[in-house]
């Protein structure tokens, strides 16, 4: 009976972290939308561009303390599942997670291989490249539409998972996400 507790819910920091980046890439996919139904060559939709690339840069800054702070802090015990369930849910965070940080890289690279300077916030970060064309043809594929439908995907599939074991199962899986669910601990 000297075992350890194990923690059933995420804590208050990698929750602020999960909804920081459902937040951003909300405001991703809405500052793209924005951009790409603003006219071209108009300062409106600069605008929208640099705040679709403020944004990407501040999820990857995001998504890189998440990735630290889970390997530093404790996290909960998986909900209970087949083994098949086990490993989808790790895949598919796995491939969130990836994702989350090559896109952002991948826009950089399409914006860099422009001959313009990507815009975090009103700091104008230089190209790393230089005009090239091939490259951001390349990157259309990597963040662009293609993309755009994976992450769709992939996102889909981890909010069906999520109220798969909220509302069939009803394991609480929700709960342990949101900072007004009930701390359980079990011994």
């Amino acid at each position: 009976m000297n075992e350890k507790p194990s923690l059933q819910r995420y804590g208050l920091l990698s929750q602020l972290f999960h909804w920081s980046v459902v937040a951003l890439m909300i405001g991703l996919v809405v500052t793209d939308k924005l951009r790409a139904g603003a006219l071209k060559d108009t300062p409106e939709r600069l605008e929208w561009l640099n705040l679709h690339m403020s944004l990407g840069i501040l999820l990857f800054l995001i998504v890189i303390a998440r990735i630290v702070w889970t390997r530093l802090s404790p996290q909960p015990v998986p909900l209970p599942g087949a083994q098949w369930t086990l490993i989808t849910a790790k895949l598919t965070h796995g491939l969130l997670n990836l994702a989350t940080l090559l896109v952002p890289i991948f826009g950089y690279l399409r914006a860099a291989s422009k001959p313009r300077m990507s815009d975090f916030f009103g700091i104008q970060i230089p190209s790393v490249t230089g005009e090239l064309p091939w490259l951001n043809d390349a990157m259309h594929i990597f963040h662009g539409e293609p993309m755009e439908v994976f992450f769709y995907v992939v996102i889909g599939l981890h909010v069906a998972a999520a109220f798969w074991h909220q509302y069939y199962k009803r394991d609480g899986a929700i709960a342990r996400m949101l900072p007004w669910g009930v701390v359980e601990r079990t011994v």
